[in-house]
């Protein structure tokens, strides 16, 4: 590995959008002999982190259509990070000048937009950084050689100022100091035992920006069922992990609604919401969230529109329960939820302008 860094880097000066001889040589060695080595290293990975990572994937770039200033190589879960626009993964970075490589964590600090890569806002970018550096302040002090800034020198494009606005920390290797394969391996295993952390971070407290499983999967499945389905991009909940955070999230509004002194009926088999909550001449209509991640004011849910109009009409004998940070336990068949904080909002005035649609139907006319 350490000879194809060094022959990727002594390439660097020759970048050209254009496929010259250079990027050719440049492509073949970021693309198959860089990515086969991180492939190869790969077992090794899945043996150090723990068990909730068991897709770990590695791929390389240097370009879609005109060739990138920044080469890049990565390694990433397949399902977390479908694509190096989205989530967290481990990149080599390709400085411009070829005088550095780096070893990032890294997130996906670009978007596809008028058939090009654009940098994502730059404030964003530096938040969600400073974010996951926080998370794993205790597990990244191992390593004082860590660098929380990179240089990748780029000279003409945008996306190097992007790829250095997202870096969270890396290792930086110069040319004339490329350290072994056994280092290179080993620096590798340990930024992904990291990442895997991020990874498990992530799912409960949520970085900046990022919307919850729940909200993620709703657009996946309103897109799927409108026909455009994003590449790449799966549900992060299946079928019995959604059940599992339902049921925990109607038994702990129950038993809350009990203890207050109601009487409850779950209706959400039936009804536009969850639990019918009665006490003397009192009648509520509860709907009840549940997620695995923290709640926050910025927090997000997903609503049909017959809940809300039932909600709207029923204002003020509405309460909504959610209940935030559950725990989903896997080593279970199906799995099973335990744990949860609960959030009462009574009585539960639906704001008409904090609702986004998300599809439509429409009747076609002749």
């Amino acid at each position: 590995m350490r000879e194809l860094l060094r022959d990727v880097l002594l390439l660097q000066p020759a970048w050209h959008s254009k496929n010259t001889p250079e990027m050719e040589k440049r492509g073949r060695l970021v693309r198959r002999d860089v990515t086969n080595w991180l492939r190869a290293q790969l077992p090794a990975i899945a043996r150090a982190v723990p068990d909730e990572v068991d897709d770990w994937a590695a791929e390389g770039s240097d370009g879609a259509g005109l060739k990138s200033e920044i080469p890049w190589a990565r390694v990433h879960s397949a399902s977390l990070s479908p694509s190096a626009t989205l989530g967290w993964y481990v990149v080599y970075l390709f400085g411009a000048r070829g005088d550095r490589v780096y070893l990032s964590l890294m997130q996906g600090a670009t978007l596809w937009r008028n058939g090009e890569f654009q940098p994502r806002p730059r404030q964003d970018l530096w938040q969600r950084s400073g974010w996951a550096r926080a998370a794993l302040a205790a597990s990244l002090l191992v390593r004082p050689d860590l660098v929380e800034k990179i240089e990748l020198g780029a000279r003409k494009s945008n996306l190097g100022r992007a790829y250095e606005d997202g870096n969270v920390v890396a290792f930086e290797y110069s040319l004339e100091d490329l350290p072994s394969d056994d280092v290179l391996a080993a620096d590798l295993v340990f930024l992904c035992t990291v990442l895997s952390e991020l990874y498990e971070l992530a799912v409960v407290d949520l970085p900046p920006g990022d919307p919850a499983p729940e909200v993620v999967d709703a657009e996946v499945e309103a897109e799927r069922v409108a026909g455009k389905a994003r590449r790449g991009q799966g549900l992060r909940l299946d079928a019995a992990e959604r059940i599992a955070i339902e049921r925990r999230a109607v038994d702990l509004a129950t038993q809350h609604l009990v203890a207050q002194g109601y009487s409850v009926k779950d209706v959400g088999a039936t009804r536009s919401y969850d639990l019918d909550a009665r006490r003397g001449e009192e009648h509520l209509y509860v709907e009840v969230k549940g997620t695995t991640t923290k709640w926050t004011d910025a927090s997000e849910i997903i609503l049909t529109k017959n809940e809300v109009d039932l909600h709207l009409r029923e204002y003020p004998h509405t309460m909504l329960v959610v209940v935030s940070r559950i725990v989903l336990d896997h080593s279970a068949t199906p799995p099973t939820a335990s744990g949860g904080e609960l959030r009462v909002v009574h009585p539960w005035q639906i704001a008409v302008p904090n609702l986004t649609p998300m599809s439509y139907r429409y009747v076609v006319g002749e």
